[in-house]
């Protein structure tokens, strides 16, 4: 049987390069586009600006804001082709052809796209750091100012914030790929019993309807849970302020691992 690391080892390496492309296609964006800024002076991030409202943005100002866009639109291609990534290994004969049972092979394809995910977002959050180092730099800020600044304006309660919304990312990506894989696998299983099972054009009509099924259950659940869970703390909090995010967190995991055991059942019984 070929071992874990050795697998997961592979299947990473594998899938780096496209964070890799990602990175560099939205690294060139990001020049390009504030090229265009200084050439057309339209200032095109000027209505994106976070830290520097003023009608006359610095560089610094402008390369950060054009990063925090096209990091939002680099994350969501990211994710599309890392989940096409994953079907691409399901369905592989290659793969398949490695000593490891199919349900592991499958766990270890999730595994490795959340750790791709993990991967992309710290380098573009240590660039993004650097760019607004910089940025405040040019305001007159030395270094030392900015690091006593954060050290000293952190509490608990926003340490807490940014490990929900941690959480809440993490969640909503792993049951995206769980999802994705159940789609994939319930057209597989479905099609290969009805007539003309090779037929492209059915199998994308399959994978439709259980995409349109499966969501609009899964927004009628979260409906009800969300109502409840509002209910719950409406009671407790006095009519105060309501956090529904570890709602969210809970309804991605747990799904998650109901998708996922679905999954590992479909994988043993007709892959």
């Amino acid at each position: 049987m070929t071992s874990f690391s050795a697998l997961f080892k592979q299947m990473f390496v594998q899938k780096r390069r496209y964070a890799h492309l990602v990175l560099l296609v939205q690294t060139f964006a990001v020049i390009f586009m504030f090229l265009m800024d200084l050439i057309t002076s339209n200032n095109f991030a000027k209505g994106f600006l976070v830290f520097a409202q003023n009608s006359h943005p610095k560089f610094c100002d402008i390369i950060f804001d054009l990063e925090i866009i096209t990091t939002a639109i680099g994350d969501l291609v990211f994710l599309g082709l890392l989940c096409w990534q994953n079907e691409k290994i399901n369905l592989s004969q290659t793969w398949h052809l490695i000593p490891v049972s199919d349900i592991k092979l499958w766990w270890i394809n999730i595994l490795t796209s959340m750790v791709q995910c993990a991967y992309i977002f710290v380098i573009q959050v240590v660039l993004g750091i650097i760019v607004l180092i910089f940025d405040c730099m040019s305001y007159g800020l030395s270094f030392s100012t900015m690091n006593k600044k954060v050290c000293f304006s952190w509490s608990w309660p926003d340490v807490m914030g940014i490990i929900e919304m941690l959480l809440y990312l993490i969640g909503l990506v792993l049951i995206i790929f769980c999802f994705v894989s159940f789609a994939d696998l319930l057209t597989r299983t479905i099609t290969d019993q009805l007539p003309g099972k090779n037929s492209t054009v059915i199998k994308i009509f399959v994978m439709a309807i259980l995409v349109i099924i499966g969501v609009t259950i899964a927004f009628k659940i979260n409906d009800q849970l969300t109502a409840a869970y509002m209910r719950h703390l409406m009671k407790n909090s006095n009519g105060y302020s309501v956090d529904t995010l570890p709602m969210a967190i809970i309804e991605f995991f747990a799904g998650s691992i109901i998708l996922g055991a679905i999954n590992s059942f479909l994988i043993e019984k007709f892959d």
